[in-house]
């Protein structure tokens, strides 16, 4: 025994060994190149001549080698040592002492001699020889001994293209042992019972792990009133039982398979009679579908029966709910795990156009994939729905919580943008219902109608489409007949904020029509808005001018300020982009206008399955997923302020370094700059009459109608129709206009000087200069092009000073909140005291209230420390913070940004910005 354990210390020892030299030979690798430069040049120092490889060898095999001693570190490796500074030869024969007549011996005739000095002895000149010498051998010993270093490949790369190779190289390696590992989970060995361990097991649990084998009698008592997803290998292989299925061993020592009724897992009622618990016993009631994540159940309902008095009860409402389930009628023949509900809710988010069919067509087949059988009614899994979620959603109401609104954006809202999504469109079927979430985020279709039949009768409208210049735009119409066919919604009218918080919608009857974003303007009109976007605003606006003197109670519409969105803007005429873009509105900061179109992108898509659903059941579902859009979109809201924040202090330093280099390239002051700015503006006031339009002037207006409706349609083309006839029709109307687009630019370059370019050029460049615009202004496109400079330089400067606003109103409406939440949970525990619990529920109800209101006061302080760290760390990296809160752009009632989570919010320091919670 102690000769094994010797070798085995020896084979230790050898093999440490090994690995020393190992990593001795690549420590030497790395320092060889430093110690070879340092050699020479210690050589040349002394002018000694190279080294003869050969006859240092025979010399040295019959003298004994000189000892040398080696630097080294605690981990083994060359210490490398310090370089020597270069001298001269001169300083080198004034300060170098060499006592030895064979050192004077070796010097080459041609050399100086060296001055003698008795401060040094002879032994340290030839110390350093021998070192020398010793350090060439030692590096041509490393240098030969190097056939068993190889290179290795890389662990890791910050080169995506090469991690992708090695985890492919990785994932080939070990695919031949996955395949092995999922055979042998497969093989049905006999094995003991993980929990008697006496007799065979003929079952694996899923769920029952790590104690997963089982036998007959050991399944029958743990899974008694569990529903496990299990396997039997009698067959000789594992095949997936339902848990009504039992397996049992006859007489002859054959398994046979057998059915039973499985209970629902229900907890235990406290009390049925004044008998003790002890007394209770249950049994099976009637038949009923349990619906979960994993498929269909067949259960049994339980009943519960006092042994002693006889009394026995059902299995209720509240006891369902009590335990996680959610009944799907009345008579709970049906009844549903809620936890497929969370499931479903956060589907639609995730994936908005995933249909009921689809998500029960799923749990059809993990029902299958289980060995249990059944199918599952999608109507009426999408009506339990709906009830569970707007039960959700009054819990959310007696919180206080308000799910249409943006914290940054109250008490003030900046801006409101607002578009139509032809994509939101509903086919007409039997009976129509009104839904539980009327009114909630849909506004009601009778008010809409009232207030556009008011409209249309106090003011005149023209037909067909609205023009700016020389566009003309589908969405700017006055009035549009109602289409009688089998539409019975034609899309939806949303408004969103600056954020992307979805805030209120209609249902759009007769197209896009201004009534409907007048209706909405109307709607938002107390949350303070300060500018109105849209994509039409230059014919929107001018038309709710002349609204409003025929309907004076609609004048503080005119209050808020007209925006034209940005990367619409790039559709319009010049003189509309610079009047009414964006761009070029005082306050607005970097507000696109088009935060509508991100929405929209959402909502189209939860159109596949909402288009065929009843009036009702479509205003849930869109209602729905509007509240779970604005939940993610207010969790994520400190890290859009904190991103935007940093990403505009940026910018303001790329646009100020721009503006510099177009002053000096153009050799212009600031007063220069200014002046053709107020020089654009005043270009774009004006406006060409029809009367002083020549033919000429005609042409020219058809070329630029034709180019802006021709890229209209393209965008159109997928953004607006979701199906192949309409974009053919699309298609085919952008043919047509083009063929009528390249007669009109041969006409004008027959006739005109200055030749216009091909069309295919002309439309592949965004906002194309006319020669007959630049005309009207010397250097207009130049001058334009430091007006938007300029302008887009202010804009980032107003919003930085938005985005902080933004943050302070963020942070106060979270410490309303968590006020809120704490006042009505006080109110609910005085209440409590005096035995006024008078609010429309039960004792319990209330009791259950005040917990929910205690779990949520813990998740927004959780939320709140996040958010105290992420506004705290991005703060402190703002420099000029202090600054810009002292600027006049702030209200005078808001001068200070300040963070606390205090009572008293009159109390603020100027001096510092903080965060307390």
């Amino acid at each position: 025994m102690a000769s094994c354990q010797k070798s085995d210390f020896d084979q230790l020892c050898e093999e440490a060994a090994i690995l020393t030299r190992e990593l001795e030979c690549k420590a030497a690798n790395s320092a060889l190149e430093a110690a070879t430069r340092e050699a020479e040049q210690v050589l040349q120092t002394f002018n000694l001549p190279p080294l003869n490889t050969q006859k240092t060898k025979r010399a040295c095999s019959s003298l004994p080698k000189p000892v040398s001693f080696v630097e080294r570190d605690q981990f083994g490796h060359l210490v490398p040592k310090r370089r020597r500074q270069k001298s001269s030869k001169a300083n080198i024969c004034d300060a170098t002492v060499i006592n030895s007549a064979g050192m004077s011996s070796s010097l080459g005739s041609g050399q100086r001699d060296i001055d003698h000095s008795p401060s040094l002895s002879a032994h340290t000149v030839w110390a350093a020889a021998e070192s020398i010498e010793t350090l060439h051998q030692e590096i041509e010993d490393l240098l030969g001994d190097t056939d068993h270093i190889k290179c290795s490949i890389p662990t890791s790369s910050n080169t995506w293209a090469i991690r992708i190779e090695q985890s492919k190289k990785k994932w080939a390696a070990l695919r031949p042992e996955m395949l092995d590992s999922l055979l042998s989970a497969e093989y049905t060995e006999i094995r003991q019972c993980q929990h008697c361990l006496l007799k065979r097991s003929v079952i694996r649990c899923k769920d029952c792990i790590p104690k997963q084998l089982l036998c007959p009698e050991c399944d029958i008592l743990l899974h008694k009133r569990k529903l496990h997803n299990r396997e039997t290998d009698v067959e000789g292989f594992f095949r997936p039982i339902s848990p009504s299925t039992l397996i049992k061993m006859d007489s002859r020592g054959q398994f046979l398979f057998e059915e039973k009724d499985s209970l629902l897992p229900l907890e235990t009622p406290e009390e049925i009679c004044n008998c003790s618990i002890d007394s209770i016993v249950v049994s099976e009631g009637k038949k009923a579908i349990l619906i979960g994540i994993d498929g269909r159940y067949n259960v049994s309902l339980p009943e519960f029966k006092c042994l002693k008095c006889n009394v026995s009860r059902t299995t209720n409402i509240p006891l369902l709910v009590r335990s996680g389930y959610w009944p799907a009628t009345a008579s709970c023949e049906t009844i549903y795990k809620i936890d497929v509900f969370v499931s479903y809710d956060h589907m639609k988010l995730t994936a908005p156009g995933m249909s009921r069919q689809s998500f029960t067509g799923l749990l059809e087949q993990r029902t299958e994939f289980f060995g249990r059988d059944g199918k599952i009614c999608a109507d009426a899994f999408q009506r339990s729905f709906f009830e569970w979620r707007y039960c959700q959603f009054e819990i959310d109401q007696l919180c206080g919580l308000k799910v249409f609104d943006c914290p940054a954006c109250s008490p003030f809202m900046l801006a409101v943008s607002v578009d139509g999504n032809r994509k939101m469109y509903r086919f007409k079927r039997g009976a129509e219902d009104h839904g539980l979430f009327k009114g909630v985020f849909v506004c009601e279709d009778d008010d809409v109608s009232k207030f556009v039949d008011y409209i249309n009768n106090k003011t005149k409208h023209s037909s067909g489409k609205g023009v700016c210049g020389s566009s003309q735009w589908t969405a700017a119409r006055e009035s549009v007949p109602m289409k009688y066919n089998k539409l019975d919604e034609e899309g939806m009218e949303v408004a969103v904020c600056r954020h992307g918080v979805l805030l209120r919608s209609l249902n759009m009857m007769r197209g896009e029509i201004f009534a409907y974003p007048m209706f909405l303007q109307k709607e938002l009109t107390p949350r303070n808005v300060q500018f109105m976007c849209t994509d039409v605003i230059c014919k929107y606006w001018p038309y709710l001018q002349r609204v409003v003197r025929d309907c004076p109670e609609l004048s503080p519409l005119l209050d808020m300020k007209p925006f034209l969105s940005v990367m619409h803007a790039k559709a319009h005429s010049w003189k509309c982009e610079i009047k009414w873009g964006g761009r070029n509105q005082e306050g607005a900061g970097t507000t696109l206008g088009e935060e509508v179109e991100q929405v929209n992108s959402f909502l189209s898509r939860t159109a596949i399955c909402s288009k065929y659903m009843t009036k009702g059941a479509r205003t849930d579902m869109i209602t729905i997923q509007a509240m779970a859009w604005n939940k993610r979109k207010i969790e994520n809201l400190a890290k859009l302020l904190s991103r935007r924040l940093q990403k505009t202090k940026a910018k303001i330093q790329e646009a100020s370094r721009n503006i510099t280099a177009l002053k000096t390239e153009l050799a212009i002051t600031d007063d220069t700059l200014k002046a053709w700015s107020k020089e654009i503006q005043e270009w774009a006031d004006t406006a060409t009459s029809e009367a002083n339009m020549g033919s000429d002037q005609g042409l020219q207006k058809t070329i630029e109608s034709l180019y802006v409706s021709i890229r209209q349609r393209k965008q159109d083309l997928y953004r607006q129709s979701d199906g192949n006839k309409r974009r053919h029709k699309i298609r085919r109307k952008i043919w047509e206009e083009k063929a009528k687009f390249i007669a009109a630019i041969d006409e004008y370059n027959r006739a005109a000087p200055q030749k216009l370019q091909s069309a295919d050029t002309i439309l592949a460049s965004e906002g194309y200069a006319w020669p007959w615009v630049l005309d009207e202004r010397d250097n207009l496109v130049i001058k334009k092009k430091a007006f938007d400079q300029l302008m887009l330089l202010n804009r980032l400067t107003e919003e930085e000073c938005v985005v902080l606003k933004e943050i302070r109103n963020h942070w106060k409406c979270l410490k309303r909140d968590h006020s809120l939440l704490n006042d009505l949970s006080s109110n609910i525990d005085v209440d409590k005291e005096r035995n006024k619990l008078d609010c429309g529920l039960s004792e319990k109800g209330v009791l259950g209230l005040h917990s929910v209101l205690q779990k949520r006061m813990c998740y927004l302080r959780t939320h709140m420390s996040s958010v105290q760290q992420l506004y705290t760390s991005v703060l402190n990296n703002c420099v000029e913070s202090a600054n810009i809160i002292d600027d006049d752009f702030l209200e005078t009632d808001e001068v200070d940004i300040q963070f606390s989570s205090d009572n008293d919010d009159e109390e603020v320091d100027n001096a510092e910005l903080s965060f307390e919670i």
